[in-house]
């Protein structure tokens, strides 16, 4: 299954000797997507409240001058405040995931753990814990602002998702937020799961869609089938037994990053 690229071009935004936040815009729809750091007061000073405002009105008027008139007025104009780079091209998967690819690539921020950054951990390690147990095992804090949720809880976690299964809606290479799981229902939703040859060996890993059919006999109950489904029609779904040793390590939450492509 093909996923869908389109070409958009990018700023990178610069205050008082740092980038601070990307503009990308699809020059076909119009579109335009915006990321700016969050922590201006631990370098800008007594400018940290002008620049955020100024930052957080640009998407406003971008809605309202249209983005061929803003872009010109963002080269033309916003220079004399913030420096901004020439225009760069880009592949994007999806607008906003890219412009969170092309920050975390060019601009640097202040990390702080569960409150603006979440853990980028290998899937081998996202069986254990959660909170400090599991950023222990940390490749990379990455700056995350999740859809719908207001802050971030130490159940969440970023993994590097490899593969075709879950194209288009989750690309190879994209960066995604998971939570851990507990226990609950998993009723169609999708999964990270690992199916273990014994108590003291790993096993295989799989992120799919989880469904399954159960048995009645009277009062009691069991899963007469449990199938990992992919999205891609091109791979196979996985069926697990209850008579096999099997984990379910933790729930996709969304698509934070899509990769960046040349």
């Amino acid at each position: 299954m093909t996923v869908r690229t389109r070409r958009v071009q990018y700023r990178v935004l610069q205050a008082l000797g740092e980038n601070c936040g990307v503009i990308v815009a699809d020059p076909e729809t119009g579109e335009c997507a915006f990321r700016f750091r969050t922590d201006f007061p631990s370098f800008a000073g007594e400018e940290a409240e002008v620049l955020s405002a100024l930052t957080a009105q640009l998407p406003e008027l971008q809605r309202e001058m249209g983005a061929e008139a803003f872009l010109r007025w963002v080269d033309e104009t916003l220079s004399n405040t913030l420096r901004v780079s020439e225009p760069a091209d880009s592949l994007a998967i999806d607008l906003d995931r890219t412009a969170q690819a092309l920050y975390r690539k060019h601009v640097a921020s202040s990390v702080r753990p569960y409150e603006t950054h979440l853990p980028l951990i290998p899937i081998e390690l996202a069986a254990g814990g959660f909170g400090a147990d599991k950023a222990k095992g940390v490749e990379q804090w990455v700056e995350a602002r999740v859809p719908g949720r207001r802050r971030l809880t130490e159940d969440l976690f970023l993994v590097r998702v490899s593969g075709h299964s879950m194209e288009p809606d989750i690309p190879d290479g994209s960066l995604c937020v998971f939570r851990s799981y507990y226990g609950g229902s998993r009723r169609n939703g999708i999964f990270i799961v690992q199916r273990m040859a014994t108590l003291d060996e790993g096993g295989e890993f799989t992120l799919k869609r989880y469904s399954s059919s159960k048995e009645v006999r009277g009062e009691d109950w069991r899963h007469a089938r449990i199938t990992m489904r992919p999205e891609n029609p091109d791979y196979q779904t996985w069926d697990l037994s209850e008579d096999e040793r099997y984990v379910t390590i933790a729930e996709f939450i969304c698509v934070l990053e899509d990769p960046l492509l040349q």
